[in-house]
């Protein structure tokens, strides 16, 4: 794992890679979309691609962490430490799948001296989770499941403690995005974004949210997500792609989609057909950790 000196490092770096290829792509006169080579009428679209590297933090709503938060997490991940604290609270994550991971906030509810268990106040144990947690401790492990419930072990001030667990955030390297505005609220919803994670790490084809079923399709560069009738919902992906200059102000995801599709498969060029029917060839460079997308001369 890499230091967080590293981590703040390479963030620098990778929005100056952005800005530099943004600025190379644009004369400072610029102002109005790129041309179609063939046909001036048509827009085409100048981009930049990057495999993004860097956590994003989706929280529950209600829960007080914030950018200290983050800051003590990528630090713990750094430090391959599964535990850190913040505002004398106590967090404790689990990586679910692949560069996903699940942040928990720890309630104690036992401290262990020794061979001692003792409950906090007002807090009942009963033999079979007293016999369990001993068990842990005996096999170091940082949690146990008993009666269907997570448990943790961790270090607190005077003694080790025994914990509970509720969710807090999910932190991955891929972003969702919407085909329709619209449905932001419900793709960038905490829960949709843990059970879509906890689907990818089951391998399962679909999951649920708020009474819907969703389905989950593994395509080059992410994942797309669709409506039980299919409808395309969103896609998930660790590949940015970024137009050049500020002249457009979006990108359709299958265009995206085409350029991810490109980079996973060592593409140099392809084809996008936008809604009116004009069919555009582009070309992909690939650059320093970064690929270059332009109209084909």
């Amino acid at each position: 794992m890499k230091t967080m000196k590293n981590k703040f490092n390479k963030t620098i770096h990778l929005l100056l890679l952005i800005a530099v290829l943004s600025a190379c792509s644009v004369s400072p006169g610029d102002s109005d979309p790129q041309p179609h080579p063939e046909n001036p009428l048509v827009q085409s679209y100048q981009t930049s691609a990057i495999r993004n590297s860097e956590m994003i933090l989706t929280v529950k709503p209600g829960e007080p962490f914030d950018g200290n938060g983050k800051t003590a997490f990528l630090a713990a991940l750094g430090q391959e430490k599964q535990q850190f604290n913040v505002n004398d609270v106590s967090y404790h994550f689990e990586p679910v799948g692949e560069y996903s991971y699940r942040i928990y906030r720890l309630t104690p509810i036992a401290d262990t001296i020794l061979n001692r268990i003792e409950p906090m106040e007002g807090v009942v144990l009963s033999e079979e989770l007293i016999a369990a947690i001993q068990k842990a401790q005996q096999e170091n492990h940082l949690t146990f499941e008993h009666r269907g419930m997570l448990y943790v072990l961790s270090q607190g001030k005077k003694a080790a403690q025994v914990s509970t667990v509720s969710d807090v955030a999910v932190a991955s390297q891929y972003h969702l995005e919407a085909y329709d505005p619209a449905d932001n609220e419900i793709v960038q919803a905490f829960e949709f974004v843990l059970n879509l994670t906890l689907a990818l790490e089951q391998n399962a084809r679909n999951f649920s949210f708020q009474g819907d079923r969703f389905g989950v399709l593994s395509v080059p560069g992410g994942f797309t997500i669709s409506s039980s009738d299919t409808e395309l919902i969103a896609e998930y992906s660790n590949i940015y792609v970024i137009p050049k200059g500020t002249a457009i102000a979006s990108i359709p995801l299958t265009f995206k989609n085409l350029v991810r599709d490109a980079i996973e498969n060592d593409k140099s060029s392809f084809t996008f057909t936008n809604s009116s029917g004009d069919v555009t060839e582009y070309n992909v460079e690939e650059l320093e950790n970064a690929w270059s997308v332009s109209t084909a001369k």
